[in-house]
């Protein structure tokens, strides 16, 4: 049986590839030509994790890991690398200065250092569930009452209990498939590929 909610060995030398935003949008054209748009179920992310080339004794550790998984049936957490840490300079600990209902994309926090930021594009996410955001607009903390931007919307609401992570933000995902594989060449060496949707 798979340990459902356990978390992927290191991806020290792992490389981040095809990270994807997913959101569905339902597109109706009148005969008139006039578009109705409406977005359905909720924004995800995913992305694909190649490793470096390992030993056999390396790889397997790995390959066991993910083939307990049951192909698509489980999920695990997993910190990609290169994106999972902020690009700017924010230190210490990030929290909620108060009640946010979910449906909205920013929230009010105390901490991160006075003058240190989190920049557009960094990962950040809450301590009260899975869902993993992005940083919409770069924010240099003043040590008062600093607004985050974020997106998508909160998917679950967040109060003044709750603080957020900024690096090494860990996702949770399932694997796209259920076929594992790895290969190896001549220089005896082993390498895998896995592709995982954010599980909401």
């Amino acid at each position: 049986m798979a340990h459902t909610g356990s978390h992927f060995p290191s991806t020290t030398g792992f490389t981040t590839l095809d990270f994807t935003s997913n959101q569905n949008t339902r597109v109706t054209v009148a005969v008139s030509g006039k578009t109705q748009r409406l977005q359905t179920g909720s924004q995800y992310w995913s992305f694909s994790l190649k490793s470096p080339k390992k030993t056999r004794a390396d790889v397997m550790s790995d390959y066991a890991f993910l083939v307990e998984q049951n192909g698509q049936a489980s999920s695990f957490t997993i910190t990609p690398p290169e994106i999972a840490s902020t690009r700017g300079t924010a230190t210490g600990t990030l929290t909620n200065d108060a009640t946010v209902a979910a449906g909205q994309n920013s929230c009010d926090v105390g901490g991160g250092g006075v003058g240190t930021t989190l920049l557009k594009g960094d990962m950040i996410k809450f301590s009260n569930h899975d869902k993993v955001y992005m940083v919409t607009e770069d924010i240099t903390f003043t040590g008062g009452n600093d607004t985050i931007e974020f997106h998508p919307p909160l998917v679950t609401g967040i109060d003044n209990t709750t603080t957020i992570t900024y690096n090494d933000v860990p996702f949770k995902v399932y694997l796209t498939g259920d076929n594992i594989r790895y290969a190896t060449s001549t220089d005896g060496l082993y390498q895998y590929e896995i592709k995982v949707n954010e599980e909401i």
